[in-house]
């Protein structure tokens, strides 16, 4: 019996690891696949971003379900305590990546409502726009978001369907933070890049 569970352990090591090991050829605009970029799943690949943004975590290989997601973030972190009560590292300003699997293109429709409507519900958009980076089509949200049990005073989401994903990314920052959030979000979003899939 151990030594079945042992080959059955190595098999599914294999198979992570050959799984990891696949990278696309080129992303949505044609451009050759870059092996360093930052990879959440299979299928998006992100650039190192710049504008003082350092990666914080990326969870991908822990979420189990087709969902990855990894944070970015900037300045020196101040304590914050959260309404659970736990003390925790609040940044200036954050950036936060998700890519949701869904069982098909039209549950990815489903999805991306659904997200794009909570955001809505939870903080205060000023505007809606819409715009494409690196060969997607993402619609934008610039809000104010600053409560009592938020510590974050402005932000902008961006919200894009790819095949049977919804790409969600988020920046919210802080009060004190000097740079204009819309900008920098844009920047993330041209070093985001989909696979190309080619029959």
């Amino acid at each position: 019996m151990k030594k079945l569970l042992l080959i059955l352990l190595s098999i599914v090591l294999l198979l992570s690891l050959t799984a990891c090991g696949k990278y696309p050829d080129q992303d949505l605009t044609g451009a050759k696949w870059d092996k360093s970029w930052e990879m959440l799943g299979t299928v998006l690949g992100v650039e190192e971003l710049g504008n003082g943004f350092k990666l914080s975590q990326n969870t991908s290989i822990l979420t189990g379900d087709d969902t990855y997601y990894a944070t970015w973030t900037t300045g020196e972190p101040k304590k914050w305590v959260n309404e659970d009560g736990d003390e925790v590292d609040l940044y200036p300003a954050q950036i936060y990546l998700m890519l949701y699997g869904c069982r098909d293109k039209e549950a990815a429709k489903d999805a991306f409502n659904d997200f794009k409507a909570r955001e809505e519900e939870k903080y205060t958009v000023k505007d809606t726009v819409t715009e494409t980076h690196s060969g997607q089509e993402y619609t934008i949200l610039i809000y104010d978001c600053g409560s009592k049990t938020n510590p974050y005073n402005r932000g902008v989401s961006a919200f894009g369907i790819y095949e049977n994903y919804v790409v969600n990314a988020e920046l919210t920052c802080t009060e004190d933070y000097k740079g204009n959030e819309s900008e920098i979000l844009a920047d993330f979003l041209d070093v985001c890049h989909l696979a190309k899939h080619t029959d």
